[in-house]
């Protein structure tokens, strides 16, 4: 599984990405961002991408980089509601994670990125931001298995 600013960071970069227009940059930074190994390696590389994900999101929103009243379509993630959620949640959620991290490490592999799996990617991270119910966890890791096969 990723690293929790990681994904704190990018559950906000999601957001951002969508009600606005992504950079150049975004999908590869989504990619680079989910498949860094999290086995305390590269503590450094991890505190970089997770500002360089953040400066990335105000790239894509400027607006929420100073806006008054902010609405927390684009805030980071706070991983204690992970953490904290009922067990089924917290399992489908790190599962979640665990299949965007495969994902994104095929398609860094991979040239002529499937345009469908990188928005997969903003789905999955999205997903992990909502409070939904077992079963509609249930479907979105359906899709992603159905993805990483076909990678």
């Amino acid at each position: 599984m990723p690293d929790d600013r990681i994904v704190s960071a990018l559950v906000g970069l999601a957001g951002a990405c969508n009600n606005n227009a992504k950079t150049e940059n975004t999908d590869a930074l989504v990619i680079k961002a989910l498949s860094l190994p999290n086995d305390g390696s590269c503590e450094a590389g991890i505190r970089e991408t997770a500002e360089e994900i953040r400066n990335e999101k105000f790239a894509v929103a400027p607006g929420c980089a100073i806006c008054a009243a902010p609405c927390g379509n684009t805030s980071d993630y706070d991983m204690t509601r992970l953490y904290r959620a009922e067990p089924k949640i917290r399992e489908a959620k790190q599962s979640l994670l665990a299949g965007l991290a495969e994902l994104a490490g095929k398609l860094k592999k991979d040239r002529n990125r499937d345009p469908e799996a990188v928005k997969f990617l903003y789905k999955g991270l999205s997903y992990i931001g909502y409070d939904l119910e077992p079963a509609d966890f249930a479907e979105v890791l359906a899709e992603m298995r159905e993805l990483v096969k076909t990678i």
